[in-house]
Formats: structure tokens, sequence, C-alpha cells
């Protein structure tokens, strides 16, 4: 059992890797013995994923270096917390919200994650192998609660719309890579704790059945399933990890 969930010694790109929920993944997969390469224009080495032929060069630069890719796992978006200062910008009402935010959080949510699948899919199916993993959330099973938000806050409808086509986006590339040994599945997590306002805290661990937010790396195993050769049998999948909520 312990070797089916093992991910020592993969080669797994990580977009994100800076981010709140990356760098919990990339802690977690780098201490259980993966090769984590991370994918984020604030990394020591930037890489720009809404810039094909910079991760094309990418791709290709840790091809060179490990000789394979076995994972990758998509992380990369743009979510403000609520009370933030970008919250500010990205939860105005619908018939207010900014083109050009739009357009933006399409780009680095969406599109991205079909630039980066693009550049590591064709050695996954040389490899005749491989594991890709879309991080989605449980808003793209339902609409968001605005309730739940300060008085006069959206939940970004961008973001909802991008992340509800990660699944789509998923689907396709799982249907397209199967005959290739390669697996494409989503992630579907719930709010996870951090930091945010108390009465946001409040009302959103109302909506699920375990009455909390995730806590602190805990998807981290997930993750690990799905890159492992514990989920051999699944591609194409929603993994929901929100504490029932949807199921209500």
């Amino acid at each position: 059992m312990k070797d089916l969930f093992s991910v020592k010694g993969k080669v797994i790109i990580l977009t994100g890797g800076s981010g709140f929920l990356g760098s919990q993944f990339k802690r977690h997969l780098t201490s259980c013995g993966a090769k984590v390469i991370i994918f984020d224009n604030r990394a020591k080495k930037p890489v720009d994923i809404t810039k094909p032929v910079e991760v094309k060069k990418s791709v290709e630069d840790t091809i060179k270096k490990h000789k394979r890719i076995d994972g990758m796992v998509n992380v990369a978006a743009i979510n403000s917390v609520p009370g933030s200062k970008t919250s500010r910008d990205l939860w105005k009402p619908y018939e207010k919200f900014p083109l050009e935010l739009w357009e933006e959080e399409l780009d680095v949510n969406l599109t991205a994650a079909h630039i980066v699948t693009q550049a590591v899919a064709p050695f996954m199916m040389k490899q005749k192998s491989g594991s890709i993993v879309f991080l989605a959330t449980d808003l793209v099973v339902i609409a968001p609660n605005n309730s739940i938000y300060q008085k006069g806050k959206f939940k970004d409808i961008a973001y909802v719309t991008s992340k509800t086509g990660l699944l789509g986006l998923m689907r396709s590339w799982a249907s397209y890579l199967g005959k290739y040994n390669v697996r494409v599945n989503a992630a579907v997590p719930g709010g996870m704790y951090n930091d945010q306002p108390a009465d946001f805290i409040k009302k959103n661990s109302a909506l699920n059945m375990l009455g909390r937010m995730a806590k602190k790396d805990e998807y981290n195993g997930v993750i690990q399933f799905l890159l492992s050769d514990a989920s051999s049998y699944i591609t194409a999948a929603s993994l929901i990890i929100d504490g029932g909520r949807t199921a209500w």
C-alpha cells in the first residue's frame, strides 16, 4: 500500500507553486520524494504560463534535465481573499464587472491551463504515462452563495466561470489522452481557512456537513492520490473535497 500511493522519484510540474495552495502541495510532494518544478511568475525562475513560447521552453528544459515528466498539477489562478484589497476590484456587482478583469482571469485560470497541458502532453504521450490534475472549486458544481460575503460584495464571476471551464478542459484532454495511458482529473475543493474575516469563516463553515473550513494541508493527500498509481484507473473524474457542502 505504501508503494501504491508513492510519488517518490516522480517529476511533477506545478503551476502556481508560490501561492497559498501551491506552496502546500510543493512542500508535501517534495517531502514525499517527488521532484517538483514550479511554473509561476513569482518563482525564483519565473515562468509566465499565459505565454506559450515561454511555457514550451520551460517544459523542454525540464525534459532535458530530468528526461521525463510524470505529472502536472495546475493550481495557478487569480482568486482574491474576502476582505483583501484586491477583493474590492474583483468582487463587484456582476453588471459592473470590468471586462479587462474578466479577460485577465480567463487567461490565467483557464487558457493558461490549456497552454501548459499542450506543452506537457506530447512528452507524456511519447512515454505512454502521466497524470494531469486541474484544481477547480466546489463552485463548479453549485452557484456561489453571496450571502456569506460582506454587503455589496459578490463572488468573483470570472473566477467561477473560468474554474467551471476547467472541467470541460479536463474531460476533453482525458478523452484525447486516454489511449496513451495519460490520465487527466480535477480536484474540486471547498474553502480553506486562510485568516479570512471571522464572520465569513462562521458563515462558510455552516454551509457544509463537517461545520468547518478545510485545514491547511488537508488537500495534500488528494493531490498525491491523483498523481500516484493508487488512482491508475481514474480519469475524466472530478474528485470533490468539500466537507459535504455540494451534497446538501
